[in-house]
């Protein structure tokens, strides 16, 4: 947006032309540079008065096309800023560098400090410009910011006020979602209830709410009734003035002056109208929860069994509902998304679809991902059409054209668009480089959380990491709907989450209007020096890039999908995109490095993910910008010593996996790691590292450590790798993996002063008492993820893990047992969600006592070959939603079949046997 690339020009002008470090330098050089620190203040000056502006008009800007004209320009000179700011601070990096390095550069400083401040001198020139522009337009522009409506706001509203009645053929597959509505509504419940129904715009929220609202009040079910439309820009009086009209029974005894009341008298009326009522009211479209807190008081409790149903795209706003009244529509699965639209397009034709566009219409079906607004919207423009191949073809191909300009499709615009115009500031940035990624795409948290900051879009917040702040972020985007959730991981955060089709056709409009960002496109017709971030997908994609010599002045950011990089497009990006930020390489064919690597001064983010490399270039060292290097599963088996260069790394990803069916105990190796690398003080992530005499000590150089692995452990030198472990109070997630199946790891050493291990990996043996050691029986209750692999102990450790980690959420035991019997005793892990048993070869009897794992979700019992019989206490598991057993043992299938087992457990909803 805008206003971000105007914060994040800011941010840098500050931090770059404000520091000391200047001072000193133009101290030295009184006659090169005077008046470049004044210039940078006076600009800053200027976009700071231009970002008070652009917050004032908010989402007014997408209503004046000559408003939209001029943040174009904004945009751009911002980014010019960003980019002098960053070349600034490197060379003013370099200028500080030894005196021998200052020597050779000598003649380069004046070159270089003498561009940048003519480069300044222009943007200087250009803002004044800006500011002249807005003079000149502003009537145009005064205008704008005296007009209190948001005319970006739509309401689906007739002309009378009330809904848009609902057509029969609008409800298809929620058939489901009526009948658990209705009984909701039931009045055998007499406590007033409040209901909510959940999801992103155009999912049929107030298509399913009206028609069971129709035929409540048909029925005459309740007393009296209300539905109110409550949107973004709520006004809480006029709200209750509606109530007071629609729920009073004689309109006559409506106060003469209720247009003028006070909020303490409406309040009080509103009281009076619902005593000793029952009541059915619809708060339609609620994105705040204060709307409802500031009606809550008003809405009378008496017992008669009254409800309030809320529709909304926020899961915050959801949750006012309690947890068995809270509803989420999902997109319609392609058989009620098809019938759908047959009956909306085909009703002059008794619905049936024509054989000749059946394939066509299935495909244009599918672009819209389920959406009954989508698919009503283009049912619509389709049904005017003449029933030719070659029409409905044109209209397919031209599917993300059609969603952007076809007057026909404004509903599906605007129901979607608003979600993304009133989404808080801080996550529209990072809602539009989501859209950048390919259709279906995956998005992982940790990969998706890292570029974020690395862009800029995250800001410190308290004491807060810009990981943790970044991961707030992620959450939020799906509790407002904007993003699908896919998969949480074993303790509830979440994993990953995707983009719905057309929500990302919308945002690609949105990116392409704000010069944001360009993905799945035609290099060859856009206006080169416009694209900041790019993604490409294809290979004709990269031969164009290719073909044009990388012209593209302004990149900050290229991710290549779909392993279409190679060595030509790489050397080409170093060489002509000197601003690069980010550069996401994963997964391509690629085998080595260009040496001049190094030249990339601005990189933050590299990321060699499952790509050939061997190793890296000497020029690695110039990078001392760079934050994350992702070299996971490369052929890269030593860091450079030159990474130790690097002090602003966060994040190392550095193993091999050897061994992907995870036979052999180092099936994943470590890194060795350089001396200087333990010096690198920001480091949060280091996965993996080799243990060897010397890195196990100076491990405790990285206090700020948050997930480590460390893999290869002997025995002798846990003592001194547990107490470098000790002083890192922020680890969150350890993974220790021993060298030796008949060495016990010793965990005595592991003392911290305080810590906040959530996840811990145990790969091999352990000493017998080890979860009764002191980081266990003191900060044992802050675990709520152990997975133990190999563990092929004398002893049972389930008594001492469930009374000194008490609060397990996940429990994972493969490759190894102690036993073959395990028995899980009353009380034990009263918090554990999944239990997942897996290889272990022994293992002949599971015994599932009364009173314990009492909310056990998930069973996994995979490949365990000797479990002959089902699982003893297996029906005393209540809470069982998930059984997953494979390559069972016959007597054990017998038994599972003979008994009727499946019969048993039918409250279980997924049984896998």
């Amino acid at each position: 947006m805008a206003e971000a690339a105007v914060v994040l020009a800011l941010g840098k002008l500050v931090t770059s032309f404000g520091v000391s470090s200047l001072r000193t330098y133009l101290e030295k050089e009184p006659a090169r540079l005077p008046d470049l620190p004044y210039t940078a203040k006076r600009i800053e000056r200027e976009l700071d008065m231009i970002h008070h502006f652009l917050s004032q008009v908010g989402t007014k800007i997408y209503s004046n096309k000559v408003l939209e004209g001029w943040i174009v320009r904004v945009r751009k000179v911002a980014y010019r800023v960003e980019d002098i700011t960053d070349e600034y601070s490197y060379n003013i990096a370099l200028e500080h560098e030894n005196h021998f390095k200052r020597l050779i550069h000598k003649f380069f400083y004046p070159t270089a400090f003498h561009r940048i401040a003519i480069e300044l001198k222009d943007i200087e020139e250009e803002i004044k410009h800006l500011s002249q522009l807005k003079r000149d337009y502003r009537e145009m522009f005064n205008e704008l910011l005296d007009n209190t409506s948001d005319s970006a706001h739509i309401h689906l509203l007739s002309s009378n006020g009330s809904p848009h009645a609902v057509k029969g053929d609008d409800i298809v597959g929620m058939k489901e979602d009526m009948e658990l509505l209705g009984r909701w509504l039931d009045p055998k419940e007499l406590d007033r209830t409040v209901i909510s129904i959940w999801g992103f715009g155009g999912l049929g929220k107030t298509t399913l709410v009206r028609k069971v609202y129709d035929w409540e009040k048909g029925m005459k079910s309740f007393d009296c009734y209300s539905w109110i439309a409550v949107s973004h820009n709520y006004n809480i009086n006029a709200i209750l003035r509606q109530l007071i009209q629609e729920l009073s029974e004689d309109q006559s005894k409506i106060p003469t002056d209720l247009d003028t009341m006070h909020h303490g008298k409406l309040n009080d009326e509103l009281k009076e109208v619902l005593s000793n009522k029952k009541y059915l009211i619809v708060l339609d479209d609620v994105w705040d929860t204060r709307a409802f807190h500031e009606l809550s008081d008003s809405l009378m409790d008496d017992k008669k069994g009254s409800r309030i149903i809320i529709t909304t795209r926020n899961n915050d706003v959801a949750s006012l509902a309690q947890e068995m009244y809270k509803m989420k529509l999902n997109p319609l699965g392609n058989d009620d998304a098809f019938e759908l639209f047959r009956r909306r397009c085909f009703q002059k034709s008794n619905m049936e679809c024509p054989s000749h566009l059946e394939e066509l219409s299935r495909q244009i079906v599918n672009k819209c991902g389920g959406l009954p607004l989508a698919i009503n919207a283009i049912g619509n423009v389709l049904a005017v059409q003449e029933s030719k191949e070659i029409v409905w073809r044109r209209i397919n191909n031209q599917f993300k054209c059609e969603l952007e300009d076809n007057p026909g499709l404004d509903k599906v615009r605007s129901a979607l668009s608003i979600s993304f115009m009133y989404l808080p500031r801080h996550l529209k940035n990072c809602f539009l480089y989501c859209s950048m990624f390919p259709q279906d795409y995956i998005f992982k948290r940790e990969l998706l959380i890292k570029l974020w900051i690395v862009e800029g879009f995250v800001i410190q917040r308290g004491q807060s990491t810009l990981e943790e702040v970044a991961d707030g972020y992620f959450t939020e985007l799906i509790q407002q709907s904007m993003m699908q959730l896919v998969e949480n991981d074993e303790i509830g955060r979440v994993v990953s989450c995707r983009m719905h089709d057309i929500m990302r056709e919308l945002a690609l409009s949105f990116s392409r209007k704000e010069r944001f960002g360009l993905a799945d496109i035609n290099l060859e017709t856009q206006k080169k020096d416009d694209v900041r971030r790019l993604l490409v997908s294809n290979f004709d994609q990269v031969n164009q890039l290719i073909k044009s010599s990388m012209d593209l002045p302004r990149l900050r950011t290229f991710i290549a999908a779909n392993r279409v990089a190679n060595y030509q497009l790489l050397t080409l990006l170093i060489s002509r995109c000197k601003y690069l930020a980010v550069l996401e390489l994963r997964d391509s064919p690629l085998d080595k490095i260009p040496e001049n690597i190094g030249d990339l001064f601005n990189l933050r983010y590299l990321g060699l993910r499952r790509t050939r490399i061997k190793s890296l270039p000497i020029s690695i060292k110039k990078l001392t910008n760079l934050e994350t290097l992702d070299l996971k599963s490369t052929n890269i088996e030593r860091l450079p010593r030159e990474v130790a260069k690097l002090k602003k790394l966060r994040h190392i990803f550095a193993e091999q996996l050897y061994d992907p069916e995870e036979r052999q105990l180092r099936y994943f190796r470590g890194v060795k790691l350089p001396d200087g690398a333990f010096d690198l003080a920001q480091l949060q992530t280091l996965q993996t590292v080799e243990a060897t005499k010397k890195s196990v000590k100076l491990l405790k150089y990285l206090p700020e450590l948050r997930l480590l692995c460390v893999e290869n452990v002997c025995r002798a030198d846990c003592a001194t790798l547990f107490s470098s472990l000790s002083n890192m109070n922020h680890l969150y997630d350890l993974v220790i993996s021993a060298n030796d199946l008949n060495e016990p790891l010793d965990f005595n050493a592991f003392n911290p002063i305080c810590t906040k291990l959530e996840k811990l990996t145990i790969r091999g043996c352990w000493d017998n008492e080890t979860f009764r050691r002191p980081v266990f029986c003191e900060y044992g209750a802050n675990i709520k993820y152990l997975t133990l692999t190999f563990c092929k102990n004398d002893t049972n450790p389930l008594p001492s893990i469930s009374s000194s980690v008490p609060n397990l959420i996940f429990l994972s035991i493969r490759r190894g047992c102690w036993a073959e019997d395990i028995i899980l005793r009353a009380g034990w892990f009263p918090q554990l969600r999944t239990l997942w048993l897996g290889k272990l070869e022994e293992l002949r009897r599971l015994v599932i006592e009364e009173g314990a794992i009492i909310r056990l979700e998930v069973l996994l019992l995979l490949s365990l070959p000797s479990l002959r019989e089902v699982p003893k206490g297996l029906e005393l598991l209540a809470s069982l939603k998930k059984l997953n057993v494979t390559m069972q043992h016959h007597e054990l299938k017998v038994e599972w079949e003979r008994d009727n087992w499946k019969t048993k457990l039918h409250r279980v909803q997924e049984i896998r046997f």
